[in-house]
């Protein structure tokens, strides 16, 4: 993560990259760009507390049952992290809703023959069903990058569809390691255990 002052929104900013997460509930802006990615904010309105992940779902995920599939246990893991994070500085998962943007068909959404977008696309569907967490917007799909910023305290996120990927050329390479790297060490999540 990069934190900045120096940007026109007059405010700090922090950049988050693939693979991290952030969560506050200072006046600020959170901010990443996604291609294959997904950048998930979550805010939650009464405690004015919001957060950004930047993850993919390494693997296939075609079931119903995000629980019984491997693979979607990074997913789980990478969203918990931030609704952790949430909940420490006083947020309430009951009370959080979702935007979700990314999962874009880009030239790092392929990894062998599995379709990262799909996959992706499909564990978010499952999860915050699951979890009963209201997607109040999604932007899904497509075949190009967003920049996303989100305003942690009103809970405001604003999207910016890019369509000149050399301006971008390292949130490119920084996804393209994620990804790779992620497939390589996609058996490193333990057991996910979840509670009422």
């Amino acid at each position: 993560m990069l934190r900045s002052s120096n940007n026109r929104t007059g405010k700090p900013l922090f950049i988050i990259y693939p693979g991290e997460y952030y969560a506050t509930n200072n006046d600020c802006y959170i901010c990443t760009v996604v291609g294959a990615c997904l950048a998930v904010s979550l805010y939650d309105r009464v405690s004015k507390i919001g957060g950004v992940v930047n993850f993919v779902v390494p693997g296939s995920s075609d079931t119903k049952d995000i629980h019984s599939k491997e693979i979607s246990r990074i997913g789980i893991l990478n969203m918990e992290y931030l609704i952790g994070d949430l909940v420490k500085i006083g947020g309430d998962r009951r009370r959080m809703s979702a935007k979700i943007f990314g999962a874009g068909y880009t030239e790092n959404s392929r990894h062998g023959g599995i379709s990262l977008p799909e996959t992706n696309i499909q564990f978010v569907k499952d999860y915050f069903s699951l979890e009963k967490i209201k997607i109040e917007k999604s932007d899904l799909g497509g075949n190009y990058r967003r920049k996303i910023y989100l305003s942690p305290q009103s809970g405001i996120v604003y999207r910016k569809i890019l369509k000149n990927n050399e301006e971008f050329s390292e949130y490119v390479a920084l996804e393209q390691e994620y990804i790779q790297n992620e497939f390589r060490n996609k058996d490193r999540a333990g057991s996910i255990v979840l509670f009422d």
